[in-house]
């Protein structure tokens, strides 16, 4: 594929936390040993995710659990109280009749939904889409095991796969092996997504299977309807609080200039002509239109957004904020001085 733009930002760029991991995703497809690797960056995503500093309150603060739920404190008994809840311990040792109260288990559940589909395999700067998007994917599972906390995952691709909620020391690299799968890449770019695979279905599949508290990374290129978009985000704030990650490539937010640029995906050919202004026009309207979704989800309550560019160092694109780095602040591609009808480099 041809290759546009500039030089990816680098870890350490004024505004900046200092010591972050350097890291860029590579590739055309997700490498199991890459994705197991990432294990070493589970605390740092664990802040990112924001995991420990960020405890929600309220209805989303519990994930209900089988495990059940941890006692409060104790206070005098009121007519109408379960008697079964009746603390014998202090109300022996006060002469006052007194009630146990509990609260529901509080746990950071983590649950993910990544997407594989036909169109996140497109990438100009050294990985496809669906190669970071992966990593993202992996990296949440990772964040999720360094506390010791529970995970799940779906994954949206040409054969749709989930991994069960469970302990995420297991259930991460259970994620790690069915991405890096074959059979996830068996669609041909730009072929119709399989039944079932629109994010709206894919959120009300996972809401169904997390708890109620859990967080859900919903890691996209967004490129939906809008209408799926909005019930999928509904659904999934009804359950928990919502990361949305925003993966896009150079050519996505700014059209080289005009010209017929060949592009293919080994398999499949065809010819991406950039001239006409209509195209040019549909095509700034789109990405403006994506981010602005994106910008009004992530001023909701309990609802946040990254957003990654394929070629960026991947700690320092998801540290930085989302208006900062959001597509409409991008630079505009330039081409180069020639053309590569491979993978992204």
């Amino acid at each position: 594929m041809t290759r546009f733009g500039a030089s990816p930002r680098r870890a350490g760029a004024p505004g900046l936390r200092a010591g972050l991991p350097r890291h860029v995703p590579r590739g055309v497809h997700p490498v199991l040993h890459e994705l197991l690797e990432l294990r070493r960056y589970g605390a740092e995503m664990r802040r990112l995710l924001a995991i420990d500093t960020q405890r929600r309150e309220g209805p989303r603060a519990p994930a209900a659990r089988s495990q059940g739920m941890d006692y409060a404190e104790s206070r005098l008994y009121s007519p109408g109280d379960d008697v079964r809840r009746i603390d014998w311990r202090v109300t022996a040792r006060t002469g006052r009749a007194h009630t146990k109260l509990f609260q529901l288990e509080r746990g950071n559940d983590i649950y993910c939904i990544v997407d594989q589909r036909a169109q996140m395999r497109f990438g100009t700067r050294a990985a496809f889409k669906s190669v970071v998007a992966a990593q993202v994917a992996a990296l949440a599972g990772w964040a999720a095991a360094e506390g010791g906390d529970r995970f799940g995952a779906l994954i949206a691709g040409a054969q749709d796969a989930s991994i069960r909620v469970g302990a995420a020391e297991g259930s991460t690299p259970a994620l790690c092996e069915t991405l890096a799968a074959e059979k996830l890449g068996d669609g041909a770019p730009g072929a119709a997504a399989p039944d079932g695979a629109a994010l709206d279905q894919l959120a009300a599949r996972a809401a169904g299977e997390a708890a109620i508290g859990t967080r859900f990374v919903v890691v996209s290129d967004f490129a939906d309807a809008d209408e799926a978009l909005a019930s999928a985000m509904k659904m999934l704030g009804a359950r928990g609080d919502v990361v949305l990650v925003w993966v896009f490539d150079a050519m996505e937010v700014s059209l080289p200039p005009p010209a017929r640029y060949p592009l293919t995906d080994g398999r499949e050919h065809l010819v991406l002509d950039t001239a006409p202004a209509s195209v040019r026009a549909a095509h700034a309207r789109d990405i403006a239109a994506r981010r602005e979704r994106l910008a009004r989800f992530a001023a909701q309550p309990g609802m946040s957004c990254h957003a990654v560019q394929t070629g960026d160092e991947l700690f320092s694109a998801l540290e930085r904020p989302f208006a900062e780095r959001s597509p409409s602040y991008a630079a505009p591609a330039r081409s180069s001085s020639g053309h590569d009808s491979g993978a992204p480099g």
